[in-house]
């Protein structure tokens, strides 16, 4: 034998057991039907709702308003709009939408709803200044002399990004004439949304500093010392341990004509093109930086090489190599395109390189920020 079910019964127990407030009238505005958080919020029983006018209970500064809603309510629900109510014994406030379906209006609201969307709205102001600020945070121009050009691409997988870089010459005050010393670095803070990007921020900030409290004009650079000044700030503001910066700082000298950097955390290593037949992973790479990694294991050591002429060097992070299409890796492609391009002025390797990458990536989504910076000398050193 088969169960007979009242589908309406079900429907009123399943509404009276919701937080929602609900009301539902006839095209008149005749209330058929209130729920059990309407009732107990305006203080009356079901009897004392139903077929009453719902104008019946809205306060007068009010009344216009709900008339002209009730008067052309549509099958599209309404914007939340704020009314205030004659309770049973006090004036309250609701914030609630309208719906027409056939010949009744649907009137819904959950203070919830609203304190999501009063949230939701201030998050969407904060996200869009905190993405204003990082975008801030990277350069406008990077150096382009005779001597040195730098160029970047940078591509976030979402609005705000977890990667940063730059680059610049160093100011040596009164021995300017005398010293030639560019510094880049690239960071990679582990995701890519707000936190990431704040994270990434504090990175640019700590490193500017660095000159600010420790550079002493004219002294030799060593990436090593930027570095472990970094690391002594993160660990004193205590970032929580399951955040990791990847950091690779150079150092371009032109007195010493040498090229010295420090690699925490990079696995995908920068490649340095002498020719075709001289391609150079700098692989001497420590652990990523984290405040859950015992401090004594965050020790770096500075690595050098003789600036050579016209030699091009690729940093970049792992979300360019690492992008898959098709169910493969850009890696492979990458490292071709830099021998086939690298002799061409940076810019133009960055611009034949966002070419490929783009067909390379068709309508796949960019799964990790993307990050290059390419780096040429440009002519024979003293």
């Amino acid at each position: 034998m088969e169960n007979c079910f009242d589908i309406e019964e079900i429907n009123e127990t399943i509404a009276d057991l919701i937080d929602d407030h609900i009301l539902v009238c006839d095209i008149e505005g005749q209330i058929v039907f209130s729920n059990k958080a309407i009732q107990s919020y305006l203080g009356y029983t079901d009897s004392e709702l139903k077929r009453r006018n719902f104008l019946d209970f809205i306060a007068d500064i009010h009344m216009n308003k709900a008339g002209s809603f009730i008067k052309s309510v549509s099958e599209e629900p309404s914007d939340w709009e704020e009314f205030l109510f004659r309770g049973k014994h006090n004036v309250l406030k609701l914030h609630l939408r309208f719906l027409r379906k056939k010949d009744l209006i649907y009137i819904y609201g959950n203070e919830k709803y609203v304190e999501y969307e009063r949230i939701r709205k201030k998050l969407d102001v904060e996200i869009a200044n905190a993405i204003k600020i990082h975008r801030r945070s990277l350069p406008v121009s990077l150096p382009d002399t005779k001597n040195i050009s730098f160029a970047s691409l940078y591509i976030p997988a979402e609005e705000l990004g977890g990667d940063l870089f730059d680059a610049f010459k160093v100011d040596n005050g009164l021995l300017d004439d005398y010293f030639e010393q560019y510094v880049c670095y690239t960071a990679d803070v582990s995701g890519h949304g707000l936190d990431s990007a704040m994270l990434a921020m504090f990175v640019k900030d700590t490193i500017r500093s660095f000159f600010r409290l420790k550079h002493i004009p004219g002294q030799v650079l060593s990436p090593k010392e930027i570095m472990h000044f970094f690391i002594e700030q993160y660990i004193k503001e205590g970032y929580p341990g399951e955040y990791l910066v990847c950091l690779f700082i150079v150092v371009f000298d032109f007195k010493t004509n040498e090229l010295t950097y420090c690699n925490a955390g990079f696995h995908i290593c920068p490649l340095l093109i002498k020719d075709e037949e001289n391609i150079i992973e700098l692989n001497n790479a420590g652990l990523p930086i984290s405040t859950a990694i015992n401090a004594d294991l965050l020790k770096y050591e500075d690595s050098s090489l003789h600036l050579l002429p016209t030699m091009t060097l690729f940093i970049m992070s792992d979300g360019l190599p690492e992008q898959r299409s098709n169910n493969e890796a850009y890696e492979d492609r990458l490292k071709k395109l830099f021998a086939e391009i690298y002799s061409l002025k940076p810019a133009d390797i960055v611009r034949r390189i966002h070419e490929d990458f783009t067909d390379f990536l068709r309508y796949e989504k960019i799964k990790d920020d993307i990050t290059l910076v390419v780096v040429k000398l440009l002519q024979a050193l003293n």
